[in-house]
């Protein structure tokens, strides 16, 4: 408990910190981007500042030339439209850069007289006047017509000349460069606008915008020369500042990209996030490496009072006495067979107790009868023994029995003492040379360990390249000797083939025959192969019933076809195993370098490529690997993922199969029966996708559902009709299929007695006994056992009157042939009465022809199914059926004619 306290601490702690941590740099990045707003604030503010002052000078410039020029016109006593007039104007216009055009201009705009001379009559559009003698109007921005630059024009009355008015006209070019000249920070925007939005100049300069009217304009804001944050027309904020100029037509308006101004910002508040995170992460990593190391320490001292116990409980569960003392000679602990033998001292034996004080209490009560003659002798003598640990002495107790005693000092001082009851071993040996003898043999023990070691050492090394069984070279040996031998044939320009082996049917054989029985078979098969070939080094065991052997001769594949077809040849010769007669085929796949693959690896894939393929072709074969089987492997595979979505996408279904009784031809039974409805492929037959379910162990999920659906439709026929569901050997060996089954029925609700297992012969005899007790599991749920396919396999009458079976289902193999093979319908005839002895029913399969049908009859079988009684048919079909409880077709006349009712 205080460790987890201990790491609850730390945890709690290292949370805290980070918070701390957390909450610090968080402070720390919002306090820098106040100062940041904060000095870009000021910064923008002071230079809007500096624009306007720099707009206000040149406006008074402005303003002082027009003021004083009515003075000057009365004084010369210059007409409006006089000579007098333009040359005080050129002379004005001379003296100062701020205008570049001095004029005098009626009311209806028509310009009088002017500084620079004009060709032709020109006028300016006086939209506005002034309100005042001294107040001066605002025209523009205009674009001029001589220069085409923007120009503004300020305008005021002039005195007593009719309303007469003076006008300056001030490039807009002009303007803005004069307020370039400010020294404002790059980034920043500097516009000139009036009050309306009316855009008179900007920095950098917009020929589009200038002389429009911008409804959204920063300029409308009332002008109070602090900074704030607008919305950029294309999105994104600006930092701005507005002031007004001494005209109160025109303003100042400075902007410039908040992003801009928050970028230092940015990237150091990311560095400190960054090193902030690094931080905390090495605050996480220590408090995580504490934490551990407090786990290892919790863990380490749980180990040592685990070990502690399990020490104590060791010495108290041996069987030799067993006592211990420290460096003080004081007993530390004994076990409870030390108290046994010296029953007499038992209760001195406390720890804390001094060895000679033990000892002299023990002579007292009569523990030690040897030390009466001398008690001193006898107390010295043993102190001696004890102190120095000088090997076992035996001493006799007052019981009569002998006790070997030996002491041994421990690295801190201490004594260990073991009393071992010698009395039967003294009996037997009696005198100090048999003791020689056995010390003589133990070590010789010693030496024949040694070798021993040796020889598993030398076992393990083996092994590591060999195979146990059989002794051959395995998979990576293998593959070595392969690489050699390719590089060689390259180096010389020839060819190697690869044969890929296996034993046909083998796995019946060891499921039925037991494995012993199919070790010494591969042991055998394994000698004939080495025979068959040149040398041993080329043959190996690559796993289970698997052989490969390299064949190195020049003309390939013919060299090794002939081979193949000699080991063929050889392997299915019959074998005599532990008392077993038994004969098996060998399939063959070849692939020949370099044209199947230029290294190990591919060719041991083509040419189990070519191995699948002889297998399809009938077993007992070979096949030479051409580069079309790949196209059939991955339709294989193809196959086999399409398989593995079939269920969930509810292309799976269910087909049931009509059973009748014999001796009634009325309809007793359904068998389940399933088909994959391909949405591509079509309707597949079973045959060719159950065996890719059994491989791929799918077959599991598969029948599980195939179960329960079948339970579920049985459930809504009539009580007497029983439902027979196949059950795959994956299924018996993979999972608890007595717990499947018992879970379906209470799901479904149907009653146990309705349904019937179907158990091949291959799953039933397998030897290994869970499955003796998975049957008697499903009896015990209420299900009927149905053995498939009887006649076929490796059957065993002895054992299958053992079993908890309920019916035998007769192969339709001896069905098809008992029109030309009278043996066959004897065949059926013993097994129907084999059956009836041992109080089971038989069901014969595939009846599809009327001679068939009476043959079952004659050999009173009691049940049967086929396409002559009725084929496959949906679950809506069987329930009009078993709702109509009608004979099958075969006794309402639909067959071919002739076809006899029942009992007639």
């Amino acid at each position: 408990m205080i460790w987890h306290r201990l790491k609850l601490t730390v945890v709690a702690g290292t949370i805290l910190i980070l918070a701390v941590l957390a909450a610090a740099t968080a402070a720390l990045v919002a306090r820098w981007e106040d100062a940041t707003r904060h000095a870009a604030d000021a910064a923008l503010e002071r230079s809007a500042r500096a624009v306007e002052n720099a707009l206000n000078r040149q406006l008074l410039q402005v303003h002082g030339a027009l003021a004083s020029l009515p003075t000057l016109l009365a004084a010369a006593k210059a007409s409006p439209q006089g000579p007098l007039a333009a040359e005080l104007l050129r002379g004005l216009n001379f003296q100062t850069l701020a205008f570049r055009d001095l004029m005098l201009v009626a009311p209806d705009g028509t310009i009088l007289a002017s500084a620079r001379a004009r060709g032709g009559r020109r006028t300016l559009p006086v939209a506005e006047r002034p309100r005042g003698r001294e107040a001066a109007a605002l025209i523009g921005p205009v674009r001029n017509p001589v220069t085409g630059d923007w120009s503004i024009y300020l305008m005021r009355t002039v005195p007593g000349w009719n309303e007469v008015f003076a006008v300056a006209e001030v490039p807009v070019p002009t303007l803005m460069q004069l307020l370039a000249e400010t020294g404002v920070d790059p980034g920043v925007r500097i516009q000139v606008e009036r009050p309306n939005g009316q855009l008179v100049g900007s920095l950098p300069h917009d020929e589009v915008e200038t002389g429009v009217v911008r409804s959204h304009a920063v300029g409308m804001r009332e002008p109070d020369g602090t900074a704030f944050v607008a919305a950029m027309p294309g999105g994104g904020d600006l930092l701005a500042v507005v002031r007004a100029s001494l005209h109160g037509n025109l303003r100042v308006v400075l902007t410039t990209p908040l992003d801009g101004v928050l970028a230092p910002w940015r990237r150091d508040s990311a560095r400190v996030v960054v090193a902030s995170v690094i931080g905390g992460l090495l605050v996480a990593a220590f408090a995580g490496a504490l934490v551990l190391a407090l786990g290892q320490r919790e863990r380490t001292e749980e180990e040592r009072a685990r070990s502690a116990a399990i020490l104590a409980n060791a010495v108290e569960a041996m069987s030799d006495g067993f006592a211990m003392w420290d460096e003080h000679d004081r007993l530390v602990t004994c076990n409870q067979r030390y108290r046994d033998l010296f029953s007499r001292i038992a209760h001195f034996l406390t720890p804390g107790e001094r060895f000679e004080d033990i000892l002299r209490k023990g002579i007292e009560v009569g523990q030690y009868p040897e030390a009466a003659a001398d008690v001193e002798a006898f107390v010295a003598e043993r102190l001696h023994w004890h102190r120095n640990g000088t090997g076992g002495i035996e001493r006799l107790l007052p019981d009569g029995r002998w006790v070997l005693m030996t002491e041994r000092l421990t690295a801190d001082g201490g004594i260990v003492g073991i009393r071992t009851d010698v009395t039967e071993l003294k009996t037997a040996l009696a005198d100090l040379a048999q003791a020689n003898a056995r010390a003589t043999e133990a070590a010789a023990e010693a030496r024949r360990q040694n070798i021993a070691l040796r020889e598993r050492e030398s076992r393990i090394r083996f092994l590591a390249h060999h195979d146990d069984l059989t002794g051959l070279p395995n998979r990576v040996l293998f593959r070595e000797r392969v690489a050699d031998a390719l590089d060689s044939a390259f180096d010389q320009g020839g060819q190697l083939a690869l044969l890929y082996l296996d034993l046909d049917r083998f796995k019946d054989v060891n499921d039925t025959l037991g494995h012993p029985v199919g070790d010494a078979l591969l042991r055998a098969a394994a000698e004939r192969l080495i025979a068959c070939v040149a040398s041993p080094q080329l043959v190996a065991r690559l796993s289970g019933d698997e052989f490969a052997v390299i064949s190195l001769a020049p003309r390939q594949p013919e060299a090794a076809e002939e081979l193949s077809r000699r080991i063929i040849e050889v392997l299915a010769e019959p074998y005599a195993v532990l008392g077993h007669a038994i004969s098996i085929s060998v399939s063959v796949g070849i692939s020949v370098a370099p044209g199947a693959g230029a290294d190990a690896d591919t060719l041991l894939k083509h040419a189990d490529l070519a191995l699948y393929q002889a297998k399809a072709r009938g077993r007992g074969t070979h096949c030479v690997f051409e580069a079309a089987m790949d196209v059939h492997l991955r339709a294989r595979l193809e196959m086999e993922l399409d398989l593995s979505q079939a269920l969930a996408k509810g292309q799976l279904e269910l087909a049931y199969q009509p059973i009748f009784a014999v001796a009634s031809g009325r309809l007793c039974g359904f068998e389940a029966l399933l088909r994959w409805n391909h949405p591509r492929r079509g309707l597949i037959d079973p045959a060719a996708f159950v065996p890719l379910a059994e491989e791929s162990r799918a077959i599991v999920e598969i029948g599980a559902w195939a179960m329960r659906r079948a339970m579920a439709d049985a459930a809504g026929f009539p009580e007497h009709l029983r439902f027979a569901i196949n059950l795959s050997p994956i299924q018996i060996g993979v999972g608890d299929i007595v717990a499947t089954v018992r879970d379906a029925l209470a799901d479904t609700g149907v009653a146990p007695g309705r349904i019937e297992l179907e158990i091949t012969e291959t799953a039933l005899f397998a030897q290994d006994q869970p499955n003796f007790e998975i049957l008697h599991g499903l009896r015990q749920a209420g299900v009927r056992i149905v053995l498939d396919d009887f006649g076929t396999g490796y059957s065993s009458l002895a054992r299958l009157r053992l079993l908890p079976l309920d019916k035998i289902k007769i192969d339709r193999s001896f069905v098809h042939d008992a029109g030309s093979q009278s043996s066959s319908e004897a065949i059926i005839e013993a097994i129907a009465a084999l059956a009836a002895r041992l109080g089971m029913a038989t069901t014969a399969e595939g009846i599809e022809t009327q001679g068939q049908w009476e043959m079952v009859r004659r050999a009173r079988c009691t049940e049967a199914q086929g396409f002559l009684l009725g084929r496959p048919c949906s679950a809506r079909e069987a329930a009009a059926l078993a709702a109509a409880a009608a004979a099958p077709p075969a006794f309402t006349g639909c067959t071919p004619a002739g076809l006899p009712a029942p009992g007639s």
